[in-house]
């Protein structure tokens, strides 16, 4: 069955929307195929009338198929020009299981939709058994966020975690191995090849990094870079450093 929405005041368009924070919403064709291809659920398969004559191989599961407007498609959309599609997914529960986890990355208030997006992409491309999103960081949903990441983001579990205490004592709690990351040498260095597993890898957010206890706290794995940089963006250490572990130790 296909739903006809052509109205923007439509009472199911508004209840889809003002639940948007708890959906995943993915748009362009590209995009949307690589969704559909994948034995997934999908909450609504939406698509102009334009778009009807070719959507793409469906393996998914659909709930609901809506045929929209223009008008309503500008609605639903975030981007500046309105695709043809779009697909909307559940958020996934967030349950990390730290100790059945080779390794998660625990990310502390990042801001920059851009960033999350990239380790999200990066952390799917070099093996990170999943991400732990502690404290202010921007959603995993945000529009920039699924931008920048693309499927990444239902290929990598995640979790959600009020503050970076939480999440430190839920790993402790399971007796994981924490390992900080900073970009200033101190004595309590460790070189990524004495890495154990399973373990959590901390960064701080953009502005400030880590806390000086949680720097002073645990191990510390650092980058070797040039004396005249300060620090390296967050998303770039990140990416490195799984790409490090993973020809170090071969995630």
């Amino acid at each position: 069955m296909i739903f006809e929405i052509s109205s923007r005041a439509n009472p199911r368009l508004n209840e889809l929307l003002a639940h948007r924070r708890e959906r995943f919403f993915f748009e362009g064709e590209k995009l949307v195929a690589d969704v559909l291809a994948r034995g997934l659920t999908v909450s609504q398969l939406i698509f102009t009338a334009a778009m009807e004559t070719r959507l793409p191989p469906i393996s998914a599961a659909v709930g609901e198929y809506w045929r929209v407007s223009r008008s309503v498609m500008e609605k639903i959309s975030e981007l500046k020009t309105p695709p043809e599609i779009v697909v909307v997914l559940p958020l996934p529960v967030p349950a990390l299981d730290f100790k059945g986890s080779q390794v998660i990355f625990g990310l502390d208030s990042i801001q920059d939709p851009a960033n999350l997006g990239a380790v999200f992409r990066c952390a799917a491309a070099f093996g990170i058994s999943a991400l732990a999103l502690a404290g202010s960081c921007v959603r995993a949903n945000h529009p920039k966020v699924v931008r920048a990441a693309q499927t990444a983001l239902i290929d990598m579990p995640f979790g959600v975690f009020p503050d970076l205490e939480d999440l430190i004592a839920r790993a402790q709690s399971q007796n994981v191995h924490i390992y900080a990351t900073g970009s200033h040498a101190a004595k309590n260095n460790l070189a990524i090849e004495q890495i154990e597993f399973p373990c959590l890898v901390l960064f701080g957010n953009e502005g400030q990094g880590l806390e000086k206890k949680t720097l002073r706290g645990f191990p510390l794995i650092r980058l070797e870079q040039s004396a005249r940089m300060d620090s390296l963006n967050v998303a770039v250490s990140a990416c490195i450093l799984m790409h490090e572990m993973k020809r170090v130790h071969g995630l």
